[in-house]
C-alpha cells in the first residue's frame, strides 16, 4: 500500500486527502444533522405541548373571571339583603312579619312553633327553625310563601308540604306546613363579617 502511495503524483495525493477529509466532514455533518433534527422535533413537540397548556390556562382564567363576577354579584345582592335586616331580631319581630304577610295575602296562620327556646336567641349563631302551618286558597298561599322567602331574616325554607282539607273535598282551602330557618343576631354578624372579607 505504501508502494502504491509513492507511485501517486502529488496532485493525486492531495485530491485523495481532500476527498477523505470531505467524506469525514460529510459523516460528521450527517451525525450532527440527525442529532439536531431529533432535538428540533423534540423542541417542536414541547412548544406544541406548551401551547396546549397555555390554551387550557387561558380557559381556566376565563372561567375564574366568570366565577369572580358571579361572586361579586352575589356579594352585592347579599349586602343589599343584609341592609334589610331588622335592627333588633327577636321572636316577636319574626312573628309580626309573618302575620303581616298572612293578613296581606288572606291566609291564616294556625301554628307558629319555634323549635327550642328563644331565650338564648341573641347568643346563638345557628339559625332558628320555626314550624308554621297556614290555611288559605292556592293563590294566596303561593304569594304568602313568595313574600316569606323574601324576608331578610329568613335564611331558608327547606320544607314545604301542601295538602287540601281532608274533611271537605269541595273546599278550595289548602293546608300548608313549612319549616323556615331564621337568622339570629350572631348569624347576621357572621354574614356581615364574611361580606367584609
Amino acid at each position: 500500500m505504501m508502494a502504491q502511495w509513492k507511485t501517486l503524483s502529488i496532485w493525486h495525493r492531495f485530491g485523495l486527502l481532500v476527498g477523505v477529509m470531505l467524506v469525514c466532514l460529510l459523516g460528521i455533518h450527517l451525525v450532527m444533522w440527525q442529532a439536531m433534527s431529533h432535538s428540533l422535533e423534540e423542541l417542536q413537540q414541547e412548544v406544541a405541548r406548551l401551547d396546549q397548556e397555555g390554551q387550557r390556562l387561558l380557559q381556566k382564567t376565563d372561567s375564574l373571571k366568570a366565577i369572580e363576577r358571579d361572586i361579586s354579584a352575589l356579594r352585592e345582592n347579599l349586602a343589599a339583603r343584609v341592609q334589610q335586616f331588622p335592627e333588633h331580631i327577636e321572636s316577636k319581630a319574626f312573628r309580626r312579619d309573618v302575620m303581616g304577610i298572612a293578613k296581606r295575602r288572606s291566609v291564616t296562620v294556625r301554628v307558629w312553633k319555634p323549635e327550642g327556646p328563644l331565650t338564648g336567641l341573641r347568643h346563638s349563631e345557628a339559625s332558628i327553625p320555626i314550624a308554621v302551618r297556614v290555611e288559605g286558597n292556592f293563590q294566596g298561599t303561593v304569594q304568602f310563601l313568595d313574600d316569606l322567602r323574601q324576608l331578610a331574616w329568613v335564611e331558608s325554607i327547606p320544607s314545604i308540604v301542601m295538602a287540601g282539607r281532608p274533611e271537605n273535598e269541595d273546599s278550595s282551602l289548602l293546608i300548608t306546613n313549612l319549616v323556615m330557618h331564621g337568622l339570629t343576631p350572631l348569624g347576621i354578624e357572621h354574614v356581615q363579617k364574611l361580606l367584609k372579607t
